[in-house]
């Protein structure tokens, strides 16, 4: 590999996580789809890593905390991150670190889109259970949402 090419995969690091935190699989996704090969990505990637400019643990944080106040649920977020390439280590420690309430998350997803009032009817009911399930939040969680307490 040239010192011009491995400038450019530099650059091209540095670019991607100048404008946000990025997974380790998702930048070499990305750089390979550009046409860049992994036996020449692969280790400047790692010195990244070891300098601790990229980090997995990092991008699960401020991913799960973003879609957590985006009004998703646990099974949404988790989800999300795996298809990131995240670590499930990683993952556990994102969900400990944004500290979430789920059952009021989910409540005030339900009372954001549906209103605050409890709903007697069974059809209603059941679509407010869809779209809480859709956000992916776990039954207890919908439980509670829909609940008139």
């Amino acid at each position: 590999m040239s010192e011009f090419d491995r400038k450019i995969i530099i650059d091209a690091i540095t670019r991607m996580l100048a404008r946000r935190e990025h997974s380790y699989s998702e930048i070499v996704r990305k750089l390979t789809q550009k046409g860049i090969e992994n036996e020449a990505l692969l280790p400047i990637l790692d010195a990244f890593r070891e300098a601790d400019i990229q980090s997995d643990e990092r991008f699960a944080q401020s991913r799960a905390r973003a879609l957590y106040l985006k009004g998703k649920g646990p099974r949404v977020i988790k989800l999300d991150l795996q298809q990131y390439g995240v670590d499930e280590g990683y993952v556990r420690q994102a969900f400990e670190e944004i500290e979430a309430d789920w059952f009021e998350s989910a409540k005030t997803a339900k009372v954001k889109k549906f209103g605050a009032f409890f709903e007697t009817d069974f059809t209603l009911r059941q679509k407010q259970k869809r779209f809480l399930q859709y956000r992916g939040f776990y039954q207890e969680h919908i439980d509670y949402a829909v609940s008139n307490e």
